[in-house]
């Protein structure tokens, strides 16, 4: 005994001593990657890709690129888009300005049309440096029929000081999908609201458009939360995995059609008190259009999603328990991730509503 003891305390001491060896990093600063990322689309016409230059230390915006797509061998050329504006403080007038945003990233703009089984190869040279990456266009599931249905549904919420139960009001959404089938399929769906709002006032109609993507509750549908089912809303809500980047296999209905439901807070629809810019107005016209996109994509870039999705779930820093995430890449010669996906969609139409304003409000 006493020698088995023995030898396992000298075990751990060998291991206390080896976690004390002190290993140098070193990089060269200078020794950048370009990076590429995209989520291209069958229902787009117009493409962008964001590319930056990529150092140990910092990351760059790569303003000097030059970037082609070709699809099934057709060349299209992208050009760089304008970042964009923002407000800056002026410490010699003390005013604020307009001025172009300084992003990490360029933006690079291009036009094409992309239909299933469409090769696509993407090139971009930039800092005496050359990426690519070539990708084919899957086939698309469908997305058969969407209805919607108010309902009420109770939560448990659980804190150290005890558990509450609360109700909130749903639009509960049953869609109805078709896999593609013939091979394994991976795919998102995602809920995006378009928004025009019309202000009605002496001097005319103005129109604002809004556009919002909506994240949503499944309340654990088992194929949106890719099989995955346990409870949620105790102690350890923040530790369990959810299912934030709304991508799931069909491994549940491989070559089927299956039914899903989701649910988005009605306080997402409906028009809560919203501030009016416009003083003069007084009558706000909505109109609202919900779209399900149903996207099909490769398994790397499902791998992608998962994996941001793993990030999103566990946070962003770093846990020494926890093995890092490492994040699929499929650009050769630097790094990123580009995906084209074949896309169904859905468009849900709400009837137009009139607000009255009231003291720079719309009710």
């Amino acid at each position: 005994m006493k020698k088995i003891l023995t030898i396992t305390v000298s075990a751990a001491l060998m291991l206390f001593a080896a976690c004390q060896n002190t290993i140098k990093y070193e990089f060269d600063p200078n020794d950048g990657k370009i990076t590429i990322l995209g989520q291209l689309s069958t229902a787009d016409k117009e493409h962008s890709l964001f590319l930056s230059m990529s150092y140990p230390d910092r990351i760059d915006s790569l303003p000097d690129a030059t970037v082609y797509c070709y699809v099934n061998g057709e060349r299209h050329q992208a050009t760089k888009a304008h970042p964009g504006y923002e407000w800056q403080y002026d410490p010699f007038t003390y005013e604020s300005i307009m001025v172009p945003k300084k992003n990490r990233y360029t933006e690079y703009r291009f036009q094409a049309d992309f239909k299933p089984g469409d090769k696509v190869r993407i090139e971009a040279s930039g800092g005496n440096q050359d990426a690519w990456t070539e990708l084919e266009v899957p086939q698309p599931g469908t997305l058969v029929s969407a209805d919607t249905l108010t309902v009420v549904k109770s939560s448990v919420y659980q804190d150290l000081e005890g558990a509450e139960t609360y109700e909130q009001e749903y639009l509960e959404f049953t869609v109805s999908l078709k896999d593609a089938g013939g091979i394994d399929n991976f795919y998102s769906l995602d809920a995006e609201q378009h928004k025009v709002i019309r202000i009605i006032s002496q001097e005319g109609t103005e129109e604002e458009l809004q556009d919002y993507t909506f994240d949503y509750d499944t309340f654990h549908d088992l194929v949106l939360e890719d099989g995955y089912s346990s409870g949620v809303g105790n102690l350890f809500e923040d530790l369990l995995p959810v299912n934030y980047t709304h991508c799931f296999s069909d491994k549940m209905f491989k070559d089927k059609d299956v039914t899903v439901k989701f649910y988005i807070p009605t306080y997402y629809i409906k028009e809560n008190p919203y501030y009016n810019y416009y003083y003069e107005a007084e009558e706000v016209e909505v109109d609202m259009t919900l779209k399900l996109r149903f996207k099909s994509f490769d398994r790397t870039f499902y791998n992608y999603l998962r994996a941001i999705n793993n990030m999103m779930c566990y946070g962003y820093d770093v846990n020494p328990i926890v093995e890092p995430t490492m994040l699929p890449n499929n650009v050769n010669g630097g790094m990123g991730m580009v995906t084209v996906a074949a896309e169904s969609a859905y468009e849900i139409v709400f009837p137009t509503k009139v607000y009255q304003t009231d003291n720079n409000y719309y009710y």
